[in-house]
């Protein structure tokens, strides 16, 4: 019984698609005498070496659709995170540890783990997310009204960092391969805290899964 009740728990949140983006969109205003050397000197200036923060999170794939809270602590230098997951009746969903690309200990909840991959693609997403954030100074850049786009190859593809609005700073990472867009990540409502930056909102999309994942900042507990 106490297991059927978790399962509802796990898969009543969300019953219908992310069509609405539940963030306040980014004002896309003219760029005027930008230096996109600059707004990327800005970016990384702004940009946090590791933090920890308390988020909550909705996962949308297929049938599986999972909300939960839970701290993240990321470093953003060393290339490695730890992110935790709770449901609202406090029971531990995850925890996932990943560095360079490479899964460490995990616990993954029973019902989660007869989703094939279930650790391996949430650490894949959290490190698209807060990782790689700063485009490679090679990178090409491309110059457009409202937008600082640097593109640069990645993985047999094209990575795209997207600058823009008010403070110009990352408001869009997406890669694209064979002329498709593989997945994307959109920041939002970003918010300062002892000089540097941290997105309110993300909202990822994998379009070949037809698969989302949307992050609200709740609280930051700490940064360097």
């Amino acid at each position: 019984m106490m297991r059927t009740c978790i399962t509802l728990l796990l898969t009543a949140f969300i019953t219908s698609g992310c069509h609405t983006v539940p963030f306040q969109k980014t004002h896309y205003m003219p760029l005027k005498g930008v230096d996109p050397a600059q707004v990327r000197a800005q970016f990384i200036d702004r940009l946090p070496a590791s933090f920890e923060t308390i988020n909550s999170t909705v996962f949308a794939y297929r049938f599986l659709k999972v909300s939960c809270l839970g701290p993240a602590r990321i470093d953003i230098v060393n290339n490695r995170f730890t992110v935790i997951g709770m449901n609202h009746v406090g029971v531990k969903l995850f925890e996932l540890n990943y560095t360079n690309g490479a899964i460490g200990e995990t616990y993954v909840f029973p019902e989660l783990q007869k989703h094939e991959n279930f650790a391996k693609g949430v650490c894949e997403d959290i490190a698209r997310i807060y990782l790689d954030l700063v485009p490679p100074e090679t990178a090409h850049i491309v110059l457009k009204k409202r937008k600082v786009i640097f593109r640069a190859h990645a993985d047999g593809g094209v990575m795209e960092y997207i600058f823009a609005g008010p403070d110009q700073y990352l408001t869009e990472k997406r890669f694209c391969k064979d002329g498709r867009k593989i997945w994307s990540v959109r920041y939002y409502e970003y918010t300062s805290d002892h000089g540097k930056v941290f997105p309110g909102g993300v909202v990822l999309r994998h379009y070949g899964y037809n698969y989302y994942l949307v992050i609200r900042l709740k609280e930051i507990l700490e940064h360097e």
